[in-house]
């Protein structure tokens, strides 16, 4: 081809002002919509339409806020809005309007996007005010009972939209496979193909309903989203396959307006692109069901019926008389079902709620709950926990709880609410995500342009095929869908294995834990007091026997260079003793109740690799919880605990650790899959489309090639997430990690744990184990070294959290609740205090 600088110049000048224009588009300033106020909270509408409209909206801090969110499209891309940072993730359901209401927000913003994470908005809160725990946000299907009803909706409406993208997908293929088949063979031998069937007028009769039809779902939601510079992958199909359907039309209409070579129509492609992006759609529909049937699974074990004894029965009598006589009781819907009503169940039915045991023993299997398959026995006076199975026995038991405050729909809920979080890893990949669509499209046109402008014959035909190539192939979707999917597929998992993870945060980090930290009492031992405890006010459990599972998770973070730390009340001798049975590394012993936390933040500073996570059960246990790095808590202790740790074990076994270190390993490793796929596949793929091999091969990606690659793309993503189902985390050995040589931290010394004395003023070490007589090495504590000490003069304050001293100043970090300040040492306690602080204002 012989260059002509004219066109050169032109091309280039239209690039460059293109460029512009798009840049000025997707990121010149974005007018912000100001929510209403009345009766006494903040209003806003955002409706939702291949995007949010508005996408940016301002209100005011200190002021509670309802968001109604109007749905005015079907499809999985915005069946979900979802707020990371605070937890919340809110189905929307199609052609509906769902309100989600929030509490009064501190001065911030708080970014929300669609389920899939490529739709994005932005709520912009300003002014003075404070705000309140962010865990008031609420919306239907919040809850875990009504979460069940929202899942049972979204399944539907998943169903229809696989009934819907099904006939679509038939229809398309019906109307392109003619013309495909044509086109194809006509290459091959043009021979072998009459005239009619290429005519490109016949092309244009079959393809039009596949473009205007067929394709309706995908325009639907791309040129919205344009309009509202949140384009997605739909955008970038709507507008390939319009610009090859254009170009194609003016093939058949004006023929002569085209360069000479430039005249083949590419009908064909456009049917092929659709469909395949259809067939994609469908298959990723039908994949992601997948990611979430561990929850799934959790919901449908919840009975729907009870049997529930009348009212009127006076419970001894009951009790004294044959209760499991079938014409003594009654079946109710488990709706119907009461605080306080007495229910039979039999064995091998499930326990419809949570209760406790009136009569009766049995064998019950929570592995539901706990992810343990070991039977537990149950009598009289014992708890009970719904959706769990009777073995062998009947019971007679009083429900407790019954609905949305069941541990079943607890679970449900929080599992749900992790979900909605983010890993620390996506921030990359949403950074990314956010310009990776403008990159394209500015892409595209300087490919068009170089193309256009020192191209070979014919030209305009290259330019037009690399430019949709390269709009077609891009998939957006990858890069946020990566890690959500498996956060959603890892947190199903853990809540089967009995292991609740709070945040994807928690579970990002799990697997960087260095040292272990346990409460001796009721975690490492049963908690059980000595008989012959003198005191009852102050009972000993010098006795205490160790808990089935203590030593052999203790063993196992050994083996793999994590170091072990046990924090007790106990004299050192005693202490010593436990810890010496149990394998751990070193003890701090007498450590007074406010002590923990003290300890914790000693260990957040000294030199060692890793994170520091805590393990305890009690109300004594929380604020070292919330000071940890990592807070575990025993699901069998208090529930002040659990709502301040990161993690909740529920079966109380210590292999539960293991189990959550393995899972933050195949998480994360299944992450780093879909993430390198997701990079990966649109570095490689976008080049090629663009042209960059036809100089050493002479070979151009076609358009239908580039369709089928972006819509298997994403379904790779998924099938890869749902390997995570598959996954049983080890709870007898941490995979993926190997003792350091040199990881003298967690090995004891001499022949028994260090062992340091909790004096607050001194360090009293000791490395006889228990021995009553000691050598002591005593170290004067700097406290000017320490964040939170308190200062020489002026007035202080104490930390509601871990119950540190703080200074009270302008440099303080504060929270405001209920009209007064709390001060805190640092952001870490602020933040658990954030998330419920009448837990710690209780203690």
């Amino acid at each position: 081809m012989e260059l002509n600088i004219f066109t050169i110049g032109a091309s280039l000048i239209g690039a460059v002002l293109l460029t512009w224009l798009i840049l000025r588009f997707f990121f010149g300033t974005r007018k912000a919509a100001q929510g209403e106020m009345g009766d006494g909270e903040q209003r806003a509408t955002i409706t939702v339409k291949g995007g949010y409209s508005p996408d940016v909206v301002t209100m005011r801090a200190g002021v509670s806020i309802v968001l109604n969110f109007d749905r005015k499209e079907t499809g999985e891309c915005t069946s979900h809005v979802v707020f990371g940072d605070l937890g919340l993730d809110a189905m929307l359901p199609g052609n509906t309007a769902t309100e989600v209401r929030l509490p009064a927000l501190k001065a911030g913003d708080y970014p929300f996007a669609c389920g899939m994470n490529m739709v994005h908005g932005l709520l912009h809160v300003e002014g003075e005010g404070e705000g309140d725990a962010v865990g008031a946000a609420t919306v239907s299907g919040a809850s875990g009972a009504d979460f069940a009803a929202a899942q049972a909706r979204e399944a539907e409406e998943r169903r229809a939209e696989i009934r819907d993208l099904t006939r679509l997908v038939a229809l398309g293929t019906v109307l392109t496979l003619p013309v495909f088949a044509g086109m194809m063979l006509h290459m091959v031998d043009h021979m072998l193909v009459p005239d009619w069937l290429i005519n490109p007028w016949l092309q244009a009769v079959l393809i039009t309903p596949v473009m205007f039809y067929c394709g309706a779902p995908i325009h639907r939601v791309g040129f919205p989203a344009l309009q509202h510079r949140s384009p997605d992958m739909n955008s970038l199909v709507s507008l390939g396959t319009s610009a090859a359907y254009l170009y194609s039309l003016l093939v058949c209409i004006a023929p002569w307006l085209l360069p000479e070579g430039s005249r083949e129509p590419y009908f064909e492609s456009v049917g092929v692109v659709i469909t395949l992006v259809l067939v994609g759609r469908l298959l990723e529909t039908k994949a992601r069901e997948g990611t979430g049937k561990a929850v799934q699974a959790l919901i449908g074990l919840r009975p729907r019926t009870a049997h529930r004894l009348p009212a009127s029965h006076d419970e001894t009598a009951t009790v004294a008389s044959d209760w499991l006589d079938p014409h003594a009781y009654t079946d109710v819907d488990i709706d119907e079902v009461r605080p306080d009503d007495l229910i039979v169940v039999r064995a091998g039915e499930r326990i419809p709620t949570d209760g406790v045991v009136v009569a009766g023993e049995a064998q019950v299997d929570e592995s539901m709950i706990t992810g343990e398959s070991q039977p537990v026995g149950k009598a009289e006076g014992e708890a009970l926990t719904g959706a769990t199975i009777t073995l062998k026995g009947n019971l007679l038991m009083r429900a407790t709880q019954v609905g949305g405050d069941t541990v079943l729909s607890q679970i449900v809920a929080m599992v749900a609410r992790a979900q909605a979080t983010k890993a620390p890893v996506q921030r990359m990949a949403d950074s990314i995500a956010r310009v990776f669509v403008p990159a394209v499209f500015i892409i595209a046109v300087w490919t068009f342009a170089i193309w256009f402008a020192i191209g070979p014959d014919p030209a305009l035909a290259h330019a037009l095929v690399t430019a949709v190539s390269v709009l077609i192939i891009a998939c957006p979707c990858a890069l946020g869908l990566a890690t959500p999917l498996s956060v959603t597929a890892a947190t199903g998992v853990g809540a089967t294995n009995g292991v609740l993870v709070t945040s994807a945060k928690a579970l990002e980090n799990a697997r960087r834990i260095g040292t272990v930290v346990f409460d001796k009492t009721g975690t490492i031992t049963r908690g059980v007091a000595d008989a012959d405890s003198t005191d009852w006010s102050r009972p000993s459990y010098e006795r205490d026997p160790i808990k089935p599972g203590s030593k052999e998770a203790v063993a196992a973070l050994r083996a793999a260079g994590i170091r072990t730390v046990m924090l007790s009340g106990d004299k050192a001798d005693v202490a010593a003793h436990i810890a010496r049975e149990v394998g751990i590394d070193t003890v701090i012993a007498q450590v007074k109740p406010d002590g923990k936390a003290y300890w914790i933040e000693k260990l957040q500073q000294e030199p060692h690799d890793g994170l520091v996570a805590m393990v305890g059960d009690g109300i004594n246990d929380a604020p070292a919880l919330a000071q940890a790095d990592l807070g575990l808590a025993i699901g069998t202790g208090t529930d002040v605990a659990m709502q301040s740790a990161d993690v909740t074990l529920m079966s109380g076994d210590l292999r539960g650790v293991i189990r959550t270190i393995n899972l933050s390993q195949a998480t994360m490793r299944n992450i780093r899959q879909n993430l390198g796929w997701a990079f990966g596949y649109n570095v490689i793929g976008i080049p090629i489309a663009a042209g960059v091999l036809y100089p050493f091969t002479g070979w151009l990606l076609s358009p239908m090639i580039a369709g089928l690659a972006m819509a298997l793309s994403s379904v790779c993503l998924v099938l890869n997430a749902n390997r995570l189902n598959l996954a049983h985390p080890s709870a007898e050995t941490v995979t993926g990690r190997r003792a350091a040589d040199t990881a003298e931290s967690a090995k004891p010394s001499g022949d028994g744990p260090h062992v340091i004395i909790d004096e607050r003023t001194t360090l009293t070490t000791d490395n006889t184990s228990h021995n009553t007589n000691h050598k002591e090495n005593t170290m004067e504590m700097n406290h000017m070294h320490m964040h939170h000490a308190a200062p020489t003069d002026g007035e202080t304050a104490t930390d509601p959290v871990c119950g540190m001293t703080v200074a009270v100043n302008a440099d303080a970090i504060t929270r405001e609740h209920d009209g007064r300040t709390y001060y805190f040492c640092g952001e870490h306690c602020a933040k658990n205090f954030d998330k419920a602080p009448q837990l710690f204002l209780e203690q």
